[in-house]
């Protein structure tokens, strides 16, 4: 799994801890907002991740060569050349991958359920009840979550956010489920591995990019923005309840859309953050995604068949899958996918690689989550805010 997506279950995650904690907040549960055991035994048991075997030191070694290849090749295709100093290789099992992105949930989930647990202090036999059934419904949520996902991860970029300082990244490859997909599909195996390191490589060199590099620090900070009106929501509960009750009503009429009365539930900086997670992680997974094409044609025996069968296995997913991901919000992100490749590619097309590669000189550079559908839009405020590689 790519880091973008990654960041799409943290904010997922957030989400459901503040809607769920918010709800109740200022009433006394005594109850954490997280049972942090139960999640992780539904998530292995919904990944039917116990009793996986180790991976062999030679598969370690296999995915290294991947990665060293893949780093001359997006460097070649960007004209950018990658940093000597690799990111670790880690190939993990699916309960390996579940206790990973645990830790990184605890971590990244914390000042929300210290909020939350100072906030629920003090109730009664009543709210300890509220407080039992908050908890279990969000840590349901983020088991089935992790559960569904580590079915189904292949590989992810992983850098610890919200950490002052960007500490060793890793790049992760969950094989077993590389061969499942690989048998499924009908394709080689070999191919299928070199396809996602492609991807996962393309997310280095955008966290790498920059002088100094940026966007490690561009990330953590949207997160923390989130985070802190998330807290600061705790102690507005009866607003909150306001937003929902309207959000109800609303959806009672037919007037929502997926996903749209959870917006009315976000505070209006965090609807704001939100829409710029978005547009980054729409650019940042499109851009990966074309680079991987890009780069997979030259270096994949029969990457054309490989991709065609990707895309077929992608728009055969079965029925409850996709009710699935349409409730925990995935389904957006698959659509940001779409949207992010078509507009690197747009703007390759018109401008090419390099002028695509200004998306990683800073955060100005970025486009908003409009412009994300608009790449002409982009491609005019970016030259005009420098003329003189516009006429260059």
């Amino acid at each position: 799994m790519a880091a973008g997506r990654r960041l799409g279950l943290l904010a997922v995650a957030v989400l459901a801890a503040a809607v769920g904690g918010v709800a109740l907040a200022g009433r006394g549960q005594q109850s954490s907002l997280v049972n942090w055991a139960l999640t992780r035994r539904l998530a292995l048991r919904l990944a039917d991740a116990q009793g996986e075997p180790a991976s062999a030191p030679e598969l370690t070694a296999a995915y290294t060569d991947l990665v060293a290849r893949s780093y001359a090749a997006v460097g070649d295709y960007t004209g950018a050349p990658m940093p000597p100093a690799m990111d670790s290789v880690q190939v993990l099992r699916r309960g390996d991958w579940i206790g990973a992105n645990l830790s990184n949930f605890r971590r990244i989930l914390r000042p929300v359920i210290e909020a939350y647990d100072q906030a629920q202090a003090g109730g009664g036999v009543g709210s300890r009840v509220l407080g039992v059934t908050t908890q279990a419904g969000v840590s349901a949520q983020l088991g089935v979550l992790l559960g569904f996902l580590g079915r189904r991860v292949l590989g992810q970029y992983d850098i610890p956010l919200l950490d002052p300082e960007p500490g060793p990244a890793a790049i992760y490859f969950v094989d077993t489920n590389l061969r499942a997909v690989a048998a499924r599909a009908g394709v080689p195996v070999d191919a299928l591995r070199l396809w996602v390191t492609l991807h996962e490589v393309t997310h280095a060199f955008q966290f790498h990019a920059g002088n100094p590099p940026w966007l490690h620090g561009y990330m953590s900070g949207l997160l923390q923005d989130y985070l802190e009106e998330a807290v600061a929501t705790l102690g507005q509960h009866g607003e909150l309840r306001a937003r929902l009750s309207a959000a109800v009503q609303e959806f009672q009429r037919g007037g929502l859309r997926q996903s749209g009365w959870l917006r009315l539930a976000l505070s209006p900086r965090q609807v704001r953050t939100i829409e710029q997670i978005q547009a980054l992680m729409t650019v940042v997974e499109g851009y990966s995604n074309h680079v991987m094409h890009a780069t997979g044609a030259r270096l994949i025996p029969g990457y054309a068949h490989l991709a065609k069968r990707m895309r077929a296995r992608e728009r055969s997913q079965s029925t409850w899958v996709r009710l699935l991901t349409r409730a925990l919000g995935l389904d957006m992100k698959l659509e940001q996918y779409r949207i992010g490749e078509a507009f690197v590619d747009e703007v390759v097309r018109r401008r090419g690689v390099a002028f695509a590669n200004r998306l990683w000189e800073g955060p100005e550079h970025l486009p908003t989550l409009a412009e994300t559908q608009d790449p002409a839009a982009w491609m005019a405020r970016v030259e005009a805010a420098s003329p003189a590689d516009a006429s260059a």
